[in-house]
This record gives C-alpha cells, sequence and structure tokens, in this order.
C-alpha cells in the first residue's frame, strides 16, 4: 500500500519512519523541497498545494492520503472531499473546521464543550459592542500557530487602536477570546480507526515559553476524574467529525473545570513523548489507522517527558543532549531542517521517567 500524505516537516518525517519498516511505500506532496521527510525516505512531488493539477496526478500514485500540516487552502480540501481517486484520513471537513477558529469554537460548543467567550470580529461586526471582559485575545481567524496572528487587548483603549489597522480588505476576520486564567494546560492524544475505535493514552501536561509548547510531562498531574472526562470530550469530538487517525485535542484547567481550546487534525507535539513511553507512538496508530487495521489491544504507556529543542542556541542544546545520552533513558529525535532559527522547532529530547529523576541539563535544551 502506498501512503500519500499533504506536507512534508517533521511530521511527516516521523510518520514515514514508522510506515517504511512497515513496508509501505511514503509519498508526500508539499512545496518545500529538501524537506525533512525527504532526508528519511520520502518520495516527494514538491508542487503548491493550489495545483490541482499536480495533486490529481500525485492521487494516482498512492492509495490512502493523509495530512501532516493543517492549513491547507481550503479550495484544495473541498476539491479532496470531492475526488473519489483515493481515500482521504482524516476527512478534509475537519480540516476545514480546525483551520477557522470560528466554526472550530462554534463546533465546540453545538457538542455542548464549555470553551472561553468568543466573539467573530469582522469589520461589518466591529460596530457591535463586545460583551466578554477585558482582557481578550484578539486572533486572526485562519493560520496562526505557536503564537503567531494574535495579540492581547487589556481594555477598550487598546482595542480602538487594534480596529484601526484591523480591516485592510474586506475579508479581514478575527476571533475574539476571552483569556482564561488557566493553572495547566493539558492535551489528550487519541487515534480513531476506521472501524470506530478510539485508542487514547489519556493527558499530557504541557508547558509553554513564548508561546511555543517547551515541555510535555505525562501523565498529567491532574486527578483521574478530569483525566477521564478530557479523554470522554475527545472521543466525542472525534467521533462528531467521523474522523480517523491520529489527533491532538488542548484543553485549559481552571477551578477543577475543563475548557476545551483547539485540536489539531494530525499527530501532535504533545504526543511525540508517545515515541519513547514504551508501548505504540501517535505516529504508528495514525499510520495504522489509515492503511485500515485494527487498534493494537494492549496501549499502555510509562511515564515520559519531552523537551521541544528549538533554534535559539541550537549548539549548546545539541551538547547539552549529547551529554544526556550517556543516560540510556534519553532519546533524541533531530528533523534534519536547514537552518536553525530562533523559535524554530528543530528536534526534541524525550526521557523515560519521572520529572524528579530528569537531569536539569534537560531543562536548557
Amino acid at each position: 500500500m502506498k501512503i500519500g500524505v499533504l506536507g512534508s516537516g517533521q511530521l511527516g518525517q516521523m510518520m514515514c519512519l514508522e510506515a517504511i519498516p512497515l513496508g509501505y511505500g511514503f509519498y508526500s506532496f508539499s512545496p518545500d523541497s529538501n524537506s525533512p521527510s525527504e532526508k528519511v525516505g520520502a518520495k516527494v512531488t514538491i508542487a503548491p498545494y493550489e495545483s490541482h493539477k499536480e495533486l490529481k496526478t500525485f492521487l494516482d500514485k498512492v492509495d490512502v492520503l493523509s495530512f501532516e500540516f493543517e492549513n491547507i487552502p481550503k479550495t484544495t480540501l473541498e476539491y479532496l472531499g470531492e475526488q473519489t481517486v483515493v481515500k482521504v484520513f482524516p476527512p478534509p471537513k475537519a480540516l476545514i473546521i480546525a483551520q477557522d477558529r470560528y466554526l472550530e469554537k462554534s463546533h465546540f460548543r453545538k457538542l455542548g464543550f464549555r470553551t472561553a467567550e468568543f466573539f467573530h470580529l469582522t469589520k461589518k461586526t466591529s460596530q457591535i459592542e463586545v460583551a466578554i471582559e477585558f482582557p481578550w485575545i484578539i486572533k486572526t481567524l485562519r493560520f496562526g500557530y505557536d503564537g503567531k496572528g494574535q495579540v492581547k487587548i487589556k481594555n477598550k483603549s487598546e482595542y480602538e487602536t487594534f480596529l484601526t489597522s484591523a480591516f485592510p480588505s474586506e475579508a479581514s476576520e478575527y476571533l475574539i477570546e476571552e483569556v482564561i486564567p488557566f493553572q495547566k494546560e493539558i492535551s489528550i492524544i487519541l487515534t480513531r480507526f476506521q472501524n470506530g475505535d478510539i485508542v487514547c493514552y489519556g493527558a499530557v501536561e504541557n508547558e509553554h515559553k513564548d508561546h511555543i509548547l517547551d515541555l510535555s510531562i505525562f501523565p498529567a498531574r491532574i486527578p483521574v476524574s478530569l483525566n477521564l472526562e478530557a479523554i470522554e470530550m475527545a472521543s466525542k469530538l472525534a467521533e462528531s467529525l467521523h474522523y480517523v487517525g491520529t489527533m491532538g485535542v488542548e484543553f485549559f484547567l481552571k477551578d477543577n473545570t475543563l475548557y476545551l481550546n483547539e485540536f489539531a487534525p494530525r499527530p501532535h507535539n504533545t504526543g511525540h513523548y508517545t515515541q519513547d513511553c514504551q508501548s505504540f507512538s501517535q505516529f504508528y496508530l495514525h499510520v495504522q489507522a489509515i492503511t485500515g487495521k485494527l487498534p493494537p489491544t494492549d496501549v499502555r504507556p510509562k511515564p515520559t517527558l519531552m523537551k521541544n529543542i528549538l533554534g535559539n542556541a541550537y549548539e549548546e542544546s545539541l551538547n547539552n543532549a549529547n551529554e544526556l545520552l550517556k543516560d540510556d533513558r534519553y532519546r533524541l529525535h533531530l528533523y534534519a531542517k536547514e537552518d536553525a532559527k530562533p523559535g524554530r522547532k528543530m528536534g526534541h529530547m524525550n526521557f523515560k521517567g519521572n520529572l524528579e529523576e530528569v537531569n536539569p541539563l534537560f531543562h536548557e535544551l
């Protein structure tokens, strides 16, 4: 069987590393050359996502299509939803919802989930009084990540200043969100299979620096009841989308209450610990799900930590990582990206154990 993936970054790379040893052909489609996926054996098509002609040729090469990158143009997703050449997992509609913050939050509310209060801001609705207490986060409606495309608004004066330059075109749209003063952020990584079965690892606890994921701690340090509630909510979301594959679902925890924040229709950065959790990785489960296999019968991950490695002080981080590798509980995963830039995810390191056991150098990666 031949697997096609839109996107060729590190998530595609890690899918490829699971797929090829299982005997699958692995093909990636993206506008990027010399990509992380290409460097580990993916057969690449370099073309814009908007090129339906190139995409049709690509689809003729593969048996199933998936994604490692959700910011695919909506017209392309609609085209994929209408074609009958290959099966597409997850369904393109899931990506259309995930990449539009208003559609996403509205979908959560329809399912009865608690979220931050929100308001859809357009040039037309900018004349309406927003009934949300300050402070706010104003986010571009689509294509923002790692803190990009958002600004914090503390009062009405700052909002009025924002509006003076908010609408360079009639099409400009934003989502205003209530700021939730949360105690923890957690996420659920789950895989839904074609027969409807769901495999879930349980909650992982996440810490950020400068809006970018820094550290993930599994299992999350939360009550069992909240862990089960988060799993139930994430599973209900996956079922509502007729989802197939691995997904990440993020929650805020405030006063013992879960607020659903967002979901990613693909394997997720907060699930990278699964590569070394002494069970199955999120990428393995994704490959098995989209190719029609049944879920494994025994998924029991052990305590694991994941630390992102950014391009900010990359050489120093690698020196620290090599020192840590003297202890075989540490595992290093580098993405083979060409240039180390500040804020760019260059790799991650996992530790097989609990937070209390970790070497202080781990926190300096």
